[in-house]
């Protein structure tokens, strides 16, 4: 019940409010929503994504706020290059800051202070099928060739709704909080520059197959047990590695491969390297140990190790 409690405020520190809970950056996509509605002739929908929608996100420790973005035009995708219509969206932002940058998957919009970045907005660039509803990401920079352009099928509105439909009331809750924990460790453990990391969605996808609410007490009086949650969601995300041959290294690694449950369907953990994979198995492992030290003593200290020092002490 103590270390229950001590999870509960950790997760109260760490969780990133939701965009109506958080004037600032709500005010700094709303800004950017207007601007593209005065510079783009072609009507667009927009929704929110990634953790603010899902309600998994945690408070940065570089104090870099990610905002995620969808921007749908409803035009056809056969008469339409896709770099083309996320040409619309740059040029229409790219004097809005100092800092916009056109990369393969989206339009990143730069907001700096004393020349570090405090905030930035991805803008997922798509468009929807007038009459199937489905819809297409643009992928391309500036200046791709041809056969590196393409309108890339993209459900990411579906997985927002599975995520919330995954569990229902109380279990829902842990399962957020358990993703957030995950979040927060990575943060602590890896870099927050390149891809050695695993990424969010690739944590949030593993909570999503695997997680499974853990409590004691009875049917109608429960007692959630957060500790034993994640224990038991690392050790699957572990025993879901798969030891493959490394040509290059010349011995096997262990990898995770693992599906994004809607379209486009592709391995949320494809980008990282086979050394990236075998360093976040082995800091699996480690969490795994100290999650399994805290169960057997009921100590915090590593936890504390695990998920750093906003874990309260008592």
């Amino acid at each position: 019940m103590v270390i229950q409690s001590m999870f509960r405020k950790f997760e109260e520190k760490i969780k990133l409010k939701r965009f109506d809970e958080n004037a600032e950056l709500r005010e700094k996509r709303d800004h950017i929503l207007k601007r593209l509605r005065d510079n783009i002739p072609n009507a667009f929908e927009w929704f929110s994504q990634g953790s603010y929608a899902m309600e998994t996100g945690v408070q940065p420790l570089n104090g870099d706020y990610d905002i995620d973005v969808g921007v749908v035009f409803n035009v056809e995708r056969v008469t339409h290059d896709p770099v083309t219509v996320k040409g619309w969206v740059h040029k229409a932002l790219e004097s809005h800051t100092t800092r916009v940058e056109w990369r393969r998957p989206c339009v990143t919009v730069y907001y700096q202070q004393s020349g570090e970045t405090v905030y930035h907005v991805d803008l997922a660039i798509l468009v929807k099928e007038p009459y199937a509803g489905s819809m297409y990401l643009a992928i391309g920079k500036e200046h791709s060739a041809k056969e590196q352009r393409e309108w890339q099928p993209d459900d990411r509105k579906g997985f927002i709704v599975a995520v919330e439909q995954r569990f229902l009331g109380e279990d829902a809750a842990q399962f957020r909080r358990v993703i957030r924990y995950l979040k927060r460790w990575r943060d602590v453990h890896f870099a927050s520059e390149g891809r050695a990391a695993p990424t969010g969605l690739g944590l949030t996808v593993a909570a999503y197959h695997w997680f499974q609410p853990t409590k004691t007490g009875s049917y109608y009086d429960p007692t959630y047990d957060d500790l034993g949650a994640t224990a038991s969601l690392v050790q699957v995300i572990r025993q879901g590695f798969k030891r493959t041959w490394d040509q290059r290294l010349g011995n096997h690694v262990h990898r995770l491969s693992l599906r994004f449950p809607c379209a486009p369907h592709d391995d949320v953990f494809e980008r990282m390297t086979n050394q990236q994979m075998q360093e976040f198995y082995q800091r699996l492992e480690k969490l795994s140990g100290w999650l399994e030290e805290a169960r057997r003593t009921g100590s915090v200290t590593p936890l504390r190790a695990a998920f750093g020092t906003d874990f309260p002490e008592k």
